[in-house]
């Protein structure tokens, strides 16, 4: 019953390891591509589910993530200058992006006499900025008070 329990200890560390889970998440990601490309919706299952376990792993595991992911803690992998401008960079990648994603959608709702296809494209985009916008506003609310 001890080895049992040890093997089965072995075996679930191995799944909690960071490089099996940059290979799973990789592999998660090729399941989505391939499924859209194709058309099929069980693929696109499949990466959902490997998805929701992979979230259940990485949430059971909140507090250690950057011990699982750093290879080697007694190496400075960055310092508060590479942190200040990845978080710069980060936000203004996040500004111009919602920027493009509301200007092209208003262009597609505007053409709606032309295109009337492209209207639901144009309120899509419109949603998905919105989205973006209650995402980056509610995670800057909980960093906020967290730190």
């Amino acid at each position: 019953m001890n080895q049992k329990s040890g093997m089965v200890l072995r075996i679930l560390s191995i799944f909690e390891s960071g490089l099996f889970l940059k290979i799973l998440s990789v592999f998660i990601t090729g399941l989505w591509i391939a499924g859209l490309i194709l058309g099929n919706i069980s693929i696109i299952l499949l990466a959902i589910l490997l998805l929701i376990a992979l979230s259940v792993v990485l949430y059971i595991h909140r507090d250690n993530l950057q011990e699982i992911f750093q290879t080697d803690s007694n190496v400075i992998v960055e310092d508060e200058r590479t942190q200040l401008i990845n978080e710069k960079a980060a936000t203004m990648t996040f500004g111009i992006f919602v920027a493009v994603i509301i200007y092209v959608g208003i262009v597609l709702i505007a053409l709606r006499d032309s295109y009337p296809q492209l209207l639901q494209a144009g309120y899509t985009l419109f949603i998905a900025a919105v989205f973006c916008f209650i995402l980056y506003f509610t995670s800057r609310a909980y960093y906020t008070r967290k730190f």
